[in-house]
Order: C-alpha cells, then structure tokens, then sequence
C-alpha cells in the first residue's frame, strides 16, 4: 500500500485529456478491486489510504478520501452478486459523494474518472481478478485439525464396533450348549474292540439285544456313581453267558477314562476360549472411549493461545503453543521453542502463566524433559500423602508383596498392591509382573475396571496347565473430584476413615488367574473421600482374619503422619499374629492442594 500510494501520488499530475487523472484513474481500479474480492471493509480500508494520497496530492480539501472509502464501503455490499451489478453501484456510490460535496468542490473530472475506470474494470479478465482476490481475502483459520481427529474418531469408532461385532459373533458359537458324548456310547465302543470277535455276537447283540440293553443300563448306573466298571456291577444272567467278560469291563473302563479326558480337555478348551474372546468385548469399549474422547468438541483453546503467545512475545520469545482440553476436561499447554530460556528464568513464571490460562497450572515430572518443550496442566485442587511400610515372611530372603503407586494424566492417582502366590522368589516374581502389565494399563489411560480384567486374563492365558494367581488390590482417587474406587481381584479388605466413621471395604471375587468366563470382574466399591479421610490398604498377612477392632482404633487416633500410621499398623499386626506371612501395609490421606 506504501509503494502504490507513492507511485499513484506521482502519477495523479499526469492528466489526460484535460480531466481525468492516471493516478487516481489507477486508485480507482484498486479500490474497486480490493472492495469486489476483499469485501466492505477491505474496500473501506483501501479508499481510505488511496484516497488521502491522491487528497495530499492535490490543493483542494479532503475530498477523495470520503468518495473513495464512502464508494468502497458501499460496493462492497454488492460483491457478490456480479461484476455488473457491483460496478453500478460503485458508480452510484462516486455519485453520491459528488453530489454531496458539489456546493464545495464541484469534482467533475471524479465523475469521468469513475465512468473510465468502470469501463476498464468490465473488461479485466476474471483471472486478474482472482489472483488479486488471493492477496487482499482475509484468510481464516481453516478446521483441519478437528476435521482430521473427527476422521480418526471415526475410524476408532467403526473399529470398536468391528470388536464388538466380532465378540457377538464368536461368543454365540462358543457358549451354545455341547452336546457331549452320550455315555451308552461307552459300550457301544467297548463292544466294537471286544464283541466283534465274539463267536457268540450274533446271540447277544441281535437275538437277546434286549436282554443285553437291560443289563447294560443296569451297570450304567453303578458305573457312574463309582467311576469305573467293575464285574461284579453286571447283573448275574449276563456275567452268566458273556465269555469275555474281563476284557469287557476293561475297554469300557478305557474308554471311560477317555470320555473323562476328553470332557476336561474340553472344558479347558472352553475356558481358554471364554478367556481369548472375552478380550475382544474389552477391546471395544476401550476403542469406543478413545473414539469419543478424540472426537469430543473440547478441543482447543484459541483465546488462551492468543493470550500466551501474545505475552511470550513480550518476552521476545518464538513459540509455538497448544491449548487445549483432554477427553476429561483438563487443560493442558504445550509451548515449543528453540528460545525457552527466558521463560524459565522468568520469576514466578508458572504463577503468570496461571494467570493467562485462567486456572491454576503445574509442570508434570519428567524424566528426561525436551530442553525446547515445556508441557503444563491444569493443577488438581486435591493433594495425597502416602505412607508405606513392609515385613518379610519370618525365614523368607524376599518377599512375595509388591506394590507402587502413581499419578496419571487424568489427575488420578492410582495404588496398586498385589500378593503373589505363597512367598519367596516366585510369588515376588507374579507379583511384580502384575504391577508393571496393570500400571502400563492404567497409564495409557485405560478404564480401571477393563484394565483388571484384561489383567485377568492375561494371567489366565499365561499359566496355562500351572496353577498360579495372585491378588490384586487397586485404589483410584480423582484429585479433582475425589471420586475414590477400589477394584479387588481376591484382596484383603480396605479400610476409609473419615472423621469417626470408618467403613471396611472388602470383596468376593477370586485372586487374578482363578477365574475365567464371560462378565469375569473384579468387586468394585465407589466413595467419595473429602479432604482429612484416611485409607488403608493392606495384604493378607496384616488382615488374618476377621478381628479388626485393633485396626480401627489405630484409625481412630487420628495420625497426620502417614509413614507412621503404616509402622504402626504394621508393628500391631505382627505382634498379633506374628511374620507368618509376608505383610504390607499402605496408607493414603486426602488433603487440600497448599
């Protein structure tokens, strides 16, 4: 716009004809231009600019900046309904500003200067146009990105219910009722390897078949109470006339034990199946919440962005940012610079960013941090303390208990505690390995309750012929809410005291790896804790039985200290019932964020 108010300046002392004027004649045609393709206020905006050079330019008052910007204003209206129809009225905006300043000026040479470039502007080709329409358009922000996660939901979406279509699919085949074999068949398989030789068949199985069928039934019944066949079992008149009648008794009980055999084949088969296929029921659901999650309209932030990166300007900082909130409603920022420095060195940097963002922000812990990335969330407004505190099985060198806890990007924090089978290197080993395959569940974000039954199955699926489980307890508390639940897999019971109340949380469901089949869950109980509530959670060897009233009264005392409260816990339990169990005890308080 500079260099065209320049050169238009010097141009308007160019007269042709003795009235119409290059340099407006030229400013005319951008204006028209720029109000076509840009709109009203890009047309307003051009008339401006071009008419006061073109009124500096000149000795008489400030006329063309009102006709041009007046005549910009108006036709801009009318862009979009035809070169035609815009021209007239532009040419009828010109002339309305003429008329209304003609007591003072009387610009006649404006009105044959409108009438030209009208003309000029008719015949330029619309591909002139166009390309000039690319610079002056005001180009919003486009919705890539949220049609991009609106595609990939979809896709989740659809895949989610190709799991689910599948689940339906194969659990009708699985789970309709089997028709075992029939145990006459017993003897009919018999007879075939010991009969068919028989000089006397044709007697038994054809003239006396009816006599043989009575006798047959007969033994059935013995047969199946005692397991086997023995002769004695065979009423007398058929034991009487049967010449092989040891070799008889043996290949039916042959081939009941094979009956035997192939009915627990079965049912294991069966189990693993309902193990494999229950998975994909699982799978669906998790699909099905990322799909909503990624597609959920709380995405992006744009008036927090625009305050940040307005206020990292400020500091002469480059950055790009991305505000915006996750699936739950929690905001995140994530700023990327090569120039983070100065930010850092900010004092109170996290206070004023809080302060842009409208909500109390924190810095999660990263291990090993982009020095060009800094990655904020929106700050729970609980705080949890822990306290943990274990003993080994007298006579043990390790100790089968294993248990951590964390906090996930959702702002839960997540305690997980786990008894392997029996004690020492084993038993630590089952437990660890459910630690780490339930805590990388937990953290990618999955449902807890799916999480424990995947869990589930995994361990099913692992141990195969070999027995082997171990408990899992698992406790969930949303720091903003205080949502609390407790997931148990064969666990000894919780304990919650809030105030004086104190309420036990136990279960029913068997250890991780013992159960199997459809709808296999573990026992889930919901609270809400309020800050100053208290939970313990414990492994068997601190809960013997169902003597809790020493507990409860240690709850009672009202310990602030986490750390010791597990001690002390555990110092009771053992002077009770002594290190015949491998023991551990953790200890959870709800406070107020400080």
């Amino acid at each position: 716009m500079v260099m065209a108010s320049c050169a238009l300046m010097a141009l308007s002392r160019v007269v042709l004809f003795d009235t119409v004027s290059l340099g407006r004649f030229l400013a005319l045609l951008l204006v028209m231009t720029s109000a076509m393709k840009g709109g009203m206020l890009t047309g307003a905006a051009v008339g401006t600019v071009l008419g006061l050079s073109m009124d500096m330019s000149t000795d008489g008052p400030l006329f063309y900046t009102m006709a041009y910007a007046f005549s910009g204003l108006l036709s801009g209206v009318f862009g979009r309904h035809g070169r035609l129809v815009y021209v007239l009225s532009f040419i009828l905006a010109d002339a309305l500003a003429v008329t209304c300043a003609w007591e003072t000026v009387r610009p006649v040479s404006a009105l044959f200067e409108t009438f030209c470039s009208s003309v000029i502007f008719m015949v330029l080709p619309s591909s002139l146009l166009n390309r000039a329409g690319v610079v002056l358009q005001c180009m919003d922000r486009g919705c890539g990105e949220s049609g991009l996660r609106r595609f990939e939901a979809a896709k989740l979406r659809r895949l989610s219910e190709a799991y689910g279509e599948l689940f339906e699919t194969v659990r009708k085949n699985v789970t309709e009722p089997a028709n075992d074999e029939n145990i006459a068949r017993i003897f009919d398989r018999a007879a075939d390897e010991v009969c068919i030789s028989c000089r006397f068949k044709n007697r038994c199985w054809n003239a006396e078949y009816v006599d043989t069928l009575s006798a047959l039934n007969d033994a059935t019944k013995a047969m199946v109470e005692h397991g086997s066949l023995a002769v004695e079992d065979i009423p007398d008149f058929f034991r009487g006339k049967c010449v092989n009648l040891s070799a008889f008794v043996a290949a039916v009980n042959g081939e009941l034990r094979g009956l035997s055999y192939r009915r627990q084949f079965k049912a294991r088969l069966s189990e693993n199946r309902s193990v494999a296929w229950g998975q994909y029921a699982d799978v669906s659901q998790l699909l099905e919440r990322f799909a909503a999650e990624l597609g959920s309209v709380s995405g992006a932030d744009p008036l927090v962005e625009r305050r940040l990166l307005r206020w990292l300007r400020s500091l002469d900082i480059d950055a790009d940012a991305a505000v915006y909130r996750d699936g739950g409603g929690r905001l995140r920022i994530v700023i990327e610079s090569g120039r983070l420095s100065p930010l850092l060195k900010e004092e109170n940097y996290l206070e004023k960013l809080s302060e842009i963002a409208g909500v109390r922000l924190c810095q999660p812990i990263v291990p090993e941090g982009d020095a060009s990335r800094l990655e904020l969330l929106e700050a729970e407004p609980l705080a949890v303390s822990v306290g943990i505190a274990a003993l080994k099985k007298q006579g043990e060198k390790v100790s089968g208990d294993r248990g951590t806890y964390f906090k996930t990007d959702a702002g839960v924090l997540c305690v997980i505690l786990s008894d392997g089978m029996g004690c020492g290197d084993e038993a630590a080993e089952d437990s660890r390995r459910v630690i780490g395959i339930l805590e990388k569940f937990l953290r990618a974000g999955m449902e807890p309750a799916v999480a424990m039954k995947l869990l589930n199955s995994v361990l099913l699926l692992r141990d195969g012929e070999s027995w082997g489980f171990a408990t899992v307890d698992l406790m969930c508390v949303d720091l903003f809410t205080g949502q609390t639940s407790f997931y148990k897999y064969g666990a000894a019971p919780s304990y919650v005291c809030s105030g004086k109340n104190i309420r036990r949380v136990k279960g029913e469901t068997l250890a991780a790896g013992l159960s199997a089949g459809e709808g296999t869950a573990p026992d889930v109980v919901r609270m809400r804790l309020k800050p100053g509530c208290t939970a313990v959670i414990a492994t068997d060897g601190v809960l013997a039985d169902a003597e809790d009233e020493w507990l409860r009264k240690l709850l009672l005392q009202g310990f602030e200290d986490m750390k010791g409260l597990a001690r002390a816990v555990l110092k009771q339990a053992e002077e009770l019932y002594g290190a015949i169990d491998d023991m551990t005890v953790v200890t959870v308080r709800v406070e107020e964020r400080a």
